[in-house]
């Protein structure tokens, strides 16, 4: 019941694209003057006009006849991101320019009419290496050629990104691939920076985006990931341009594994939770759903943070701790399946009701033991699919946002899907998983039902008959 957002060992490994460092923007003007035998090649800041350069390039340049070339803007090897190139001959002509970065590609541009001028086609992209290779000829058509080598600056805006789960992680058949951006995307962009992104799999499966706001977006494949397949992430924002001087940079890739399919349905009809390794049943426990007036969220979930330990305070959520209904206490072995506060976790105090009413509020009840085990079984992004509640699933809740759609309505946040993932019609996500048991088959016996609630001492625990209201937008804990 107190507001607390997962924890940071959750994202820990989630790498940051660290934008680079800015670049001076072009102030003054400035001389470069490169001789070789008896020529001179000279850049300058050129004037905002089609004319002549603010100032002249030195005692030898104009002034002396030799032939020079000007580089509009440039300041300390660096030229403006946000001007187009332009070079301009002096005391020669152009016989011809070639600009091209440093991996080669060539920026293409325009000559004017006498041969004097030459402007790129485009704007520079921040902090990119630039060549230009300028063939200069003089009065007596002799030849001058010179290599002039710059550096754009950088812009004051990025596009950055955080990619998830993190470079070795090893996580659940439910865990999607998740990046989130450092500012909000437009409609109108999101194609665009999904073509920077790439996802691959051994063995190959189809897969398909998903905006889940404008800064986030998912990627799953049609029904839960196959049990150990290897996965890999990249994001390459280099030179990705979205307007209003905003640019992507960096590039990053992350590798992670998908461990044993873990896949636990909690039947609250039944009170039971049946848990799946790799689809065989290995565990019936009996557990305490959530009651009438706190029902426990239907659908799918997943699982995304473990604490040993949480305290759960009423008075976070209004309810004073000396009222009847008050608590503040510590509640053992929690895997949180919700941001609303909803976790499996041990509650000694309804060990007579698990397995035969619900008397919780919202969350799965265990018995400590049990608790303990599915605690340290848990990966990150496990399934926990709840049945036979009267309580929807809440599609803006981190925990139930990936699965409780159709693949049709997934691939409808895909700015720019595949063929493959629009005419794919999977079944949905938990009409995949192994079946419950039949009605009346006999649970697996817990190794112990005890109530000590902690593998510490700690104070007794008492049963708790109220919690928070329905889950919120933002992560808190609920009662028990």
């Amino acid at each position: 019941m107190e507001w607390l957002p997962p924890r940071e060992g959750s994202q820990r490994r989630m790498r940051a694209i660290r934008p680079f460092s800015r670049g001076a923007v072009a102030a003054v003007a400035a001389v470069v003057v490169l001789g070789v035998g008896g020529a001179v090649v000279a850049a300058t800041q050129l004037s905002s006009g089609p004319t002549a350069p603010v100032g002249q390039a030195g005692p030898d340049a104009g002034s002396a006849g030799r032939p020079t070339v000007l580089l509009a803007g440039l300041k300390h090897g660096h030229v403006p991101w946000n001007a187009h190139l332009t070079l301009q001959a002096q005391n020669a002509s152009l016989r011809s320019v070639l600009v091209t970065q440093r991996n080669g590609t060539v920026i293409d541009g325009v000559m004017d009419s006498d041969s004097t001028r030459w402007r790129s086609a485009t704007r520079l992209v921040p902090q990119n290496h630039y060549q230009a290779r300028v063939v200069l000829r003089d009065g007596s058509d002799a030849e001058v050629t010179k290599t002039l080598r710059f550096r754009a600056t950088d812009s004051h805006r990025h596009l950055t990104a955080l990619l998830s789960p993190g470079d070795g992680d090893v996580v659940g058949v439910g865990s999607p691939v998740i990046v989130r951006l450092s500012r909000p995307v437009a409609d109108s962009q999101r194609a665009a920076v999904q073509h920077r992104l790439a996802v691959s799999t051994t063995p190959s499966v189809v897969g398909a985006w998903h905006w889940m706001s404008d800064q986030e977006l998912h990627w799953r494949p049609p029904t839960y990931w196959k049990a150990h397949t290897a996965v890999t992430v990249s994001s390459h924002f280099g030179g990705l341009y979205l307007g209003k001087g905003v640019w992507g940079v960096g590039d990053h890739q992350t590798t992670f594994k998908i461990g044993d399919s873990h896949i636990s349905r909690v039947d609250a009809a039944r009170h039971e939770m049946y848990v799946y390794q790799n689809r065989k049943l290995i565990h019936t426990f009996p557990i305490s759903a959530g009651r009438d007036q706190y029902p426990t969220k239907s659908g799918v979930h997943i699982t995304f943070e473990r604490s040993q330990v949480v305290t759960m305070d009423s008075a976070t959520v209004g309810i004073p701790r000396d009222s009847p209904d008050g608590y503040y206490e510590q509640v053992y072995w929690d895997v949180r399946i919700s941001y609303g506060g909803a976790f499996v976790h041990a509650a000694p105090w309804s060990v007579a009701q698990q397995g035969l009413v619900n008397v919780s509020h919202g969350c799965v009840n265990l018995s400590t033991t049990n608790a303990e085990w599915f605690y340290n079984w848990s990966l990150h992004g496990d399934i926990v699919d709840v049945y036979n509640t009267s309580a929807a699933p809440d599609l803006y809740d981190p925990g139930m946002s990936d699965w409780n759609m159709s693949w049709k309505k997934w691939v409808a946040g895909d700015a720019d899907p595949t063929t493959d993932a629009v005419v794919a019609r999977p079944p949905l996500p938990r009409d995949s998983e192994p079946k419950a048991p039949a009605a009346g088959s006999a649970y697996t016996p817990p190794p112990s039902q005890d109530s000590s609630p902690s593998p510490s001492p700690s104070p007794s625990h008492k049963p708790h008959r109220t919690s928070s209201p329905s889950p919120s937008p933002s992560p808190h804990h609920s009662g028990h």
